[in-house]
């Protein structure tokens, strides 16, 4: 394989990649691999995200006008980076609408770089996760442009969402995507949900489970497992939008949620 060679196989890459690709081809030294970056940017066949994550052009084109797939942007960001909350949406196919910010977690001490009109935003794991060293439990891989992607799955996904929907561009975007996933494992949303230790988050998970029992063939057994997981005072779904207090759950919920107001548009 040539150099350009991994350019098309790699429409995105880290500096650390693009030395292993030299390295296993006997190139000699680092030197060779800054030689080469740098002569590419300055004919336009690469372009820099930011230092050490490039992107290459497709044949014809420059880098300055290359079109970018950014969820695979954000999956090389740092070497740890796991797409989450819309941006795994997104990535899984489920998002009901396209935003400007992308998320990802990371444990890395990553700053937010802002590209193309995009705000590419790190997201640290929460404390109880890294306490219990499962800061990246239940995390999958996808393809985007024949290069693999890690991100949450989608039982981690709805969990995080649900948990975070400030991540997720408020509340009625978090649930009309996730009302859209035809199936979870179920075994899997309450093995996360006990990890993460959270009796609000398990009621919200409950809840939603329990709003869409027929269509995702929910036992009632899930359900009751998460119910004894509940808070034992009430909480807010969400503080700001106030509500009903929903029968079993503790738990505070927006009338349109109530009403069966924010379904997935199909």
């Amino acid at each position: 394989m040539t150099v350009l060679d991994f350019f098309t196989a790699h429409p995105v890459f880290s500096r650390e990649e693009f030395i292993r690709f030299l390295t296993a081809r006997g190139a000699p030294s680092v030197e060779t691999a800054n030689v080469h970056l740098k002569r590419y940017l300055a004919a336009g066949r690469i372009a820099r995200v930011k230092r050490g994550v490039y992107f290459a052009a497709g044949p014809g084109e420059t880098a300055e006008r290359a079109a970018l797939d950014f969820p695979l942007v954000v999956s090389r960001l740092t070497p740890d980076a796991v797409l989450a909350y819309h941006t795994a949406l997104e990535a899984h196919g489920y998002a009901q609408s396209l935003f400007e910010r992308l998320f990802f977690l990371t444990t890395s001490k990553a700053k937010p770089v802002v590209f193309r009109g995009r705000r590419f935003v790190p997201v640290v794991p929460s404390a109880t996760l890294r306490r219990k060293k499962k800061a990246f439990a239940f995390c999958t891989e996808v393809e985007r442009r024949g290069l693999p992607c890690r991100v949450t799955t989608v039982e981690r996904t709805l969990v995080d969402v649900l948990d975070r929907p400030d991540l997720t561009g408020g509340l009625e975007e978090a649930w009309r995507s996730l009302a859209g996933i035809p199936m979870f494992d179920l075994e899997v949303v309450v093995q996360y949900v006990r990890l993460c230790g959270q009796g609000t988050l398990a009621a919200k998970v409950g809840f939603f489970l329990e709003q869409h029992q027929e269509a995702l063939g929910v036992p009632t057994e899930i359900l009751e497992r998460l119910r004894r997981m509940r808070p034992r005072q009430p909480h807010y779904l969400d503080r700001r939008l106030g509500g009903r207090m929903a029968p079993g759950w503790n738990l505070v919920v927006p009338p349109p949620l109530l009403a069966g107001e924010w379904e997935a548009v199909r």
